[in-house]
Parts: structure tokens; sequence; C-alpha cells
């Protein structure tokens, strides 16, 4: 007669399927946190570049904050279509879709030439 172990009793390190979803879940959060720190940083670079505040150095904080601002006003905007769409298809190929988007829109942002591109490409 063979015991089964309840899974309950068994460690977490012990079950490999818990193990792959922190590996899955980690590399999901990475994106999240790259994209945060690069908000900080950044565009202080490309606005110094791009010339927007013409020379000015006391305005590159007041359009980094327009920059970063447009980001999170975006997110409160879209964020109830994502969890809608997340229910109709699934949480996994939602995540996937913002991955790639995330991933096109932080590749365009360094590309933009303009302060209306930062502000439309912010990751």
């Amino acid at each position: 007669m063979i015991v089964q172990q309840n899974d309950e009793e068994t460690p977490l390190l012990q079950r490999p399927r818990h193990l792959f979803r922190g590996i899955k879940f980690g590399f999901y959060s990475s994106w999240r946190c790259q994209k945060f720190l690069l908000l900080g940083p950044l565009p202080r670079l490309f606005l110094k570049d791009i010339g927007v505040t013409h020379g000015d150095e006391t305005q590159v904080g007041h359009y980094a904050g327009i920059l970063q601002s447009s980001y999170y006003a975006a997110h409160t905007l879209t964020i109830f279509y994502w969890s809608q769409l997340s229910d109709h298809i699934g949480r996994k190929p939602v995540i996937l879709i913002a991955l790639l988007a995330i991933s096109i829109s932080m590749f365009s942002f360094g590309l933009s030439k303009t302060f209306f591109a930062l502000v439309v490409r912010t990751p």
C-alpha cells in the first residue's frame, strides 16, 4: 500500500511546480522593476539631449515630471481595459502582451527625438 503525502505537508522547495511559478513571477516582476528604474534617470538625460529646455537646467525637473505623470495617467486610464481583457482571455496572454508592449515602448522611447514623442512613448 502506497501512502500519498498530503501536498500541504510537503515543503515548498520540494514542489517543482511552485518553484517554477516563483521563477516565472520573478521574471515578470523584473520587467516591472526595470520600467520603474528607467523612469528615474533617463528622462533627465533625454530632455538635456534633445534640447527641450534650451539650456535652462532648472526646467529639466518640470519636463521630467510631465513625462512621469503621463505614464501614471496612461496607466490609470487603461488599467480597467486590461483587467477586463484578462477576465476574458486569461492572465497569461495579457502578461505576455504587456511584456511585448513594454519592450516596444522602451525601445521607441530611446529613439525619440522630440518632447511629444517622449510623452507618447513613455514606458
